[in-house]
């Protein structure tokens, strides 16, 4: 038995110590309240109107009642997060045992303690300002899609799985497209290069793609509510929660439109967004350098145009993260998504097996063994940084603009 028990722990490592050290972290860090700007979709439902971001309120509807009560929401999130902390944990644990005898041994378990270590780890969902954020929901459909991409192979069901859980996405918040929808395209690309432009392989992918984006048009522009009265809005959603509701995301969803939110929020900002942003970007070239890296290796290492090909129409799905940068005033939550996405893609494509992939991640494995000081090095800089919050930038970005700034004054007045 005490061996049986040894062995299960001992090719389970990797899971348990993330799930471990994940729901530590959630336990003595997760913020003592939802934050009071996202509270509203916990409470509003399909009898108000039709469109996303009702979804949730809907679901937490059928399981109370007519009342929705603050305390349950809050642990109601609590465990959603610990469902995300659990299904992380077994995604990296299955690549980490599928190339655990390989030569990527090295550069996959970096990839997996600096992700954990960096800003955009699972932590940024149990912030002040991100505490009940629908992103959370929307990480975990993409953690269920990244698992069903592993693990069914069956095409047909593989894709109806993909559709239905990229619509549900969509319903509880339509940002999906923008944020996560980028690692569903790149199992998609995988899919039709490896199947070799298969006519059935096409029809899944292209018809999943112009499905969730049909979906992703109406809950986009037809989205809206049967009120034409904020205040009474409030007030009838006042009866059915003790949650103290806000009427600013309200406004802002069904009252304002795309010129509201550019001339009231981004433009007053936008100096401020630019200069934080590109410090940012600047100071967390780790975090993207390194993913940049294999991802150059793997074009390197094709010599047809076609493979090569892949890997570029990978990297261009993330133009999908323009639009929420240009448009809406959350860098930190859209940084972090993309953070998130970028190590994704490449959890999945080295389960996958992908060649190219696989090439950039025993280079980087050689680089681990070789000077393992610096990749240390490299996993406790990141991990001097806090957690990306919602609209907030991270404190040290602007510690450091702040502090250069006074630095300047006194050498050169």
């Amino acid at each position: 038995m005490i061996k049986k028990a040894r062995a299960l722990l001992e090719r389970y490592a990797v899971e348990i110590a993330t799930a471990v050290y994940l729901i530590y972290m959630l336990y003595i860090n997760v913020a003592d309240r939802i934050y009071s700007y996202v509270n509203v979709w916990y409470v509003l439902d399909y009898s108000y109107g039709f469109g996303s971001r009702l979804m949730l309120g809907s679901l937490l509807h059928m399981l109370t009642g007519d009342f929705i009560d603050e305390k349950f929401v809050y642990h109601f999130i609590i465990m959603m997060l610990a469902v995300l902390c659990i299904l992380l944990a077994i995604l990296v644990g299955m690549v980490y045992r599928k190339i655990e005898h390989t030569d990527k041994k090295a550069g996959v378990l970096f990839l997996i303690v600096f992700y954990l270590a960096s800003p955009a780890a699972p932590g940024y969902l149990w912030t002040d300002e991100n505490m009940g954020r629908l992103d959370t929901y929307l990480f975990i459909c993409a953690l269920a899609l990244a698992l069903i991409f592993c693990k069914v192979k069956r095409a047909w069901l593989r894709y109806v799985l993909f559709v239905l859980i990229g619509v549900f996405a969509i319903s509880v918040h339509q940002v999906y497209f923008f944020l996560f929808f980028p690692s569903l395209l790149v199992m998609m690309i995988q899919d039709m290069w490896k199947a070799k432009f298969a006519k059935k392989q096409i029809i899944l992918s292209v018809g999943s793609v112009v499905i969730i984006g049909i979906v992703f048009l109406f809950m986009q522009f037809g989205s809206g509510i049967y009120y034409d009265d904020l205040a009474v809005l409030i007030s009838d959603m006042s009866k059915t929660t003790n949650i103290a509701v806000s009427e600013a995301p309200l406004e802002a969803e069904y009252w304002w439109t795309i010129k509201d939110h550019i001339v009231k929020n981004q433009l007053p900002e936008l100096p401020e967004r630019i200069r934080f942003g590109v410090l940012t970007v600047a100071m967390l070239v780790p975090v993207w350098g390194i993913s940049l890296y294999i991802w150059i290796q793997a074009i390197k290492s094709k010599q047809e145009k076609l493979q090569k090909c892949k890997y570029w129409l990978m990297l261009l799905s993330n133009i999908a993260y323009v639009p929420v940068f240009a448009l809406m005033t959350d860098w930190g939550r859209w940084f972090a998504a993309f953070f998130v996405v970028t190590f994704l893609n490449l959890m999945v494509l080295i389960y996958d097996g992908d060649e190219g992939i696989g090439c950039g991640v025993e280079k980087l494995s050689t680089a681990v063994r070789r000077y393992p000081i610096v990749f240390i090095v490299l996993v406790l800089y990141v991990a001097s940084f806090e957690k990306f919050e919602g609209i907030n930038y991270l404190n040290q970005v602007q510690d450091f603009f702040y502090q250069t700034y006074d630095l300047k004054e006194l050498l050169l007045g």
